[in-house]
């Protein structure tokens, strides 16, 4: 299938979203604040020694609170918040920090290198190709992929947030060409921005720290109101971020819907994770409010009902554990269901 371009797509649609959806939405910094107000809340908790039920009740508020703050900051690290860069940065700090994520990491990978390259093999969030394979690439594929050889219900696929954020940041600090073998691809980073980094990893330490005083000064708390929440947080953010690209094939140009999948999931869920799902309509308008993004995809489906990919979350994972473990590079992209041995500038800021 021939590709398009970016500049493609947004030339045929954006006329027909309103002005609005292009405005930043400020509003949403009291949908921030209100789940934070929630995680500090279950933390304090803690400090009263619950059972193991409430305990455990209290770590799936956490992780999904957690969770939805990770998609209300990637939201706003592309602007669609607020637009001021100072009191953005200063935020991401923060919220990413929350998340264990290092802003600048987060940046660099995913704003500045992801959605350029997004499915091609610059793309640091993309399989491994077929010519990557290696010891250390099967071990970390089987280990935290979906894919056919690996176990089906495996634990460490939903944990593979904290796998991914560390493979990151320690790439971070390689001086290229060299890289961790487990990473596809690493954007190049300035010694102002490694410092950068330096510093968030230390404000990580320190919320960690503030969370460690807040329930208590107890390990036990503190086992099940960070790491045991993180890993709910992990579970919901990579139950859609693996969808995202891992259904589409890896060729040498992006193209933005033959190379991204969207999701269903039912609406009350769409709405309480801002419209995550809708990653299609992302790639094409990055510092879009997210909650025009369902006109995009009503659009996308009578404008590209050939190119654009969406399909219910079940499907998409069910299509996730029968895929190869590592991916053909293609000449050119084609639709999930086309791909052999595998299951069926203007768009906004990138930084």
């Amino acid at each position: 299938m021939t590709e398009l371009s970016h500049n493609d797509y947004i030339r045929r649609i954006r006329a027909e979203l309103p002005p609005g959806a292009f405005s930043p939405a400020p509003r949403k910094l009291w949908i921030m604040f209100g789940h934070l107000a929630l995680v500090v809340c279950a933390y304090c908790i803690f400090r009263f020694g619950p059972s193991v039920l409430v305990a455990f009740f209290l770590t799936l508020v956490i992780g999904h609170s957690l969770a939805c703050l990770g998609f209300l900051t990637h939201e706003l690290a592309h602007g669609a918040i607020v637009r001021s860069r100072p009191l953005r940065y200063a935020l991401e700090v923060f919220f990413w920090g929350l998340n264990l994520i290092p802003a600048t990491v987060w940046r660099r990978v995913h704003n500045q290198t992801h959605h350029i390259h997004a499915n091609t093999p610059r793309d640091p969030d993309r399989p491994f190709l077929r010519s990557e394979e290696s010891a250390s690439t099967r071990w970390y594929t089987r280990l935290f992929f979906p894919n056919r050889r690996s176990l089906r219900w495996n634990p460490l696929v939903a944990l593979h947030l904290v796998a991914y954020t560390t493979r990151n940041a320690v790439a971070a600090f390689y001086r290229p060409p060299a890289k961790p073998s487990v990473v596809p691809a690493v954007p190049g980073y300035s010694m102002r921005q490694r410092a950068m980094i330096v510093l968030e990893l230390i404000g990580i330490v320190v919320i960690q720290a503030g969370v460690f005083l807040l329930v208590g000064r107890n390990w036990s708390a503190y086992l099940w109101a960070s790491p045991i929440a993180y890993a709910v947080t992990s579970a919901v953010a990579m139950s859609y971020i693996f969808t995202n690209h891992f259904l589409n094939p890896i060729s040498q140009t992006h193209d933005p819907l033959l190379g991204t999948t969207s999701v269903i999931v039912p609406s009350i869920i769409d709405r309480l994770h801002v419209h995550f799902s809708l990653h299609t309509e992302h790639h094409l308008f990055p510092s879009m409010n997210s909650d025009y993004y369902p006109l995009v995809a009503s659009a996308l489906r009578e404008r590209f009902p050939d190119r654009y990919n969406r399909l219910p979350m079940l499907s998409a994972w069910k299509k996730l554990w029968r895929r190869e473990v590592f991916s053909e590079l293609e000449n050119s992209a084609t639709t999930p269901n086309e791909v052999v041995g595998m299951p069926s500038p203007q768009g906004g800021e990138l930084n």
